[in-house]
């Protein structure tokens, strides 16, 4: 989607010509960790380990879903699942969280706003409105032609990152259900090489020269 020429990556989304933190944080997790809106919305903050999140809670429509992920359908009850991080969308969370009024472990990680967004409330942001709001807008400046979706940054990933990644190690990310989407998932760990692949698909969409420092031993 972003990857011709790096443009709406980096400059997305902005306001007033410098990145809004938590949107560009949202972003960057939509696109390049593949979350399911659903996903991306739910956790809070005890969820985020810095490496990867450890998906638990889930929202609707703006309403928190506790303990419950999309579940598969050959591995019983699933409680749980783990994203890796690439270092690129660590280092935008993390400036998120600097700025957040709230980031203790039982708070949300993105919750919805008052008007003017001057007051956090209790539930979830609405996927759609944030889509409305934040990202239409820029893919209209960009003049891309049409609105993409949170399923459109996932399968963006997706394609691209084949050149980086195998079935496989694709599936641990997208959290698919059998080998017929992506193979066969569920380790509570992220593998080192997942962890790595993440990366390099993150680094060579966003055009960065070298991987970023992690300051986390692998």
């Amino acid at each position: 989607m972003f990857s011709r020429t790096g443009e709406g990556a980096q400059n997305a989304p902005i306001q007033n010509g410098k990145p809004r933190t938590n949107d560009r944080a949202i972003f960057l997790i939509a696109w390049l960790c593949a979350l399911r809106p659903s996903e991306l919305f739910g956790p809070r903050w005890g969820c985020y380990n810095g490496t990867h999140f450890v998906v638990i809670n889930t929202a609707y429509q703006g309403e928190l879903q506790r303990m419950k992920i999309k579940k598969r359908p050959h591995n019983g009850n699933v409680s749980q699942r783990v994203v890796p991080i690439p270092d690129a969308v660590r280092k935008a969370i993390e400036e998120w969280r600097s700025q957040t009024r709230n980031s203790a472990a039982e708070s949300l990680m993105f919750p919805g706003t008052r008007a003017r967004g001057r007051r956090d409330l209790p539930n979830p942001m609405f996927p759609d409105n944030w889509l409305r709001l934040t990202l239409y807008p820029i893919s209209d400046d960009l003049k891309i032609g049409f609105h993409p979706t949170f399923q459109v940054l996932r399968r963006s990933f997706s394609t691209h990152g084949q050149e980086e990644m195998r079935p496989k190690e694709m599936q641990a990310v997208l959290g698919h259900e059998d080998i017929r989407t992506t193979m066969n998932i569920y380790t509570q760990t992220v593998d080192p090489k997942v962890m790595q692949r993440s990366n390099e698909v993150a680094n060579r969409l966003l055009q960065l020269d070298a991987p970023l420092a992690s300051n986390r031993k692998q």
